[in-house]
């Protein structure tokens, strides 16, 4: 989804531009990359000769990676580790996306960047070794870049807001949870976020999503809304959807420094929705 987005928009601004999958995808014409071997990486970053990476990969099952914490670590722990070591030796720039879900989601205000990290699930646990892997590899070197975001959606991959619409047109009612507050990122407006500030060459750790926070109902509610589907939504506690991983009740990040950085603030939501909306309409 953000690797997609972020390809064709680095395409546009005429930069040449190598994309690499994994697993291997026939159907598309890129190179395969698996990021936890780490000869792999060493010998196709030696071939490409990148000035920037971009890493958009990840293992994202937030459920799954309670009981396969150790494949969520290799990939978003290890393998991130593999990257930083070529990028550090290659003194390339490495863009690195991490997660709300590296703080506990306690709180009740915007998360900062530089706000003690205490993953409460696997999964953010595996993001923070991530973290801590480019970290203690480039040691004082800043040439790196680290963008927390949350609740992406976007044109391709499996996303909360295409899953909702999905299960709108198919039933007449819908329960979603209203206790859990926090911003959704659309990876258009990501994408343009990693590319700006590594033109720039920004390094550290940024937060990035788009304005202001709301409830997954809220959300939901606006989708189902936006597309025009006759389904009724009705707001409902966590506890009625237990999950294997504890969902944050609270991770709003706070952009404030990102937008400094940027010299321009990202789109409400709302709006970002709309134009999504209104791709997969046309």
């Amino acid at each position: 989804m953000l690797g997609s987005e972020t390809a064709a928009l680095l395409q546009h601004r005429e930069y040449e531009v190598v994309e690499a999958v994994w697993p291997p995808d026939h159907q598309v014409k890129h190179l395969c990359l698996d990021i936890t071997n780490a000869e792999a990486v060493k010998e196709l970053i030696d071939w490409a000769r990148p000035e920037i990476l971009f890493n958009c990969s990840a293992y994202t099952d937030v459920d799954g990676a309670e009981t396969q914490e150790d494949l969520a670590r290799e990939i978003n722990g290890r393998g991130v580790g593999n990257l930083a070591q070529v990028c550090r030796d290659g003194n390339i720039f490495l863009v690195h996306v991490s997660t709300d879900y590296v703080f506990d989601g306690k709180g009740n205000c915007p998360y900062k960047p530089n706000e003690t990290t205490s993953p409460q699930t696997a999964y953010g646990r595996s993001k923070l070794a991530g973290e801590e892997a480019i970290q203690s590899t480039f040691g004082a070197d800043t040439n790196w870049l680290i963008v927390r975001t949350s609740w992406l959606f976007g044109r391709a991959g499996k996303n909360f807001v295409d899953t909702i619409l999905k299960l709108a047109a198919e039933l007449s009612s819908l329960k979603v949870v209203h206790d859990q507050i926090g911003c959704p990122t659309y990876a258009v407006d990501l994408a343009v976020c990693l590319a700006d500030l590594a033109e720039k060459q920004v390094g550290g750790i940024y937060h990035f999503c788009n304005p202001p926070s709301c409830s997954w109902y809220d959300l939901a509610r606006e989708a189902i809304t936006k597309a025009g589907i006759d389904c009724q939504v009705s707001p409902c506690g966590s506890d009625e959807y237990p999950r294997p991983a504890k969902r944050p009740s609270y991770s709003v990040l706070d952009c404030r420094s990102t937008f400094e950085k940027l010299g321009w603030t990202a789109r409400p939501w709302q709006e970002a929705l709309a134009e999504h909306l209104n791709q997969d309409q046309s």
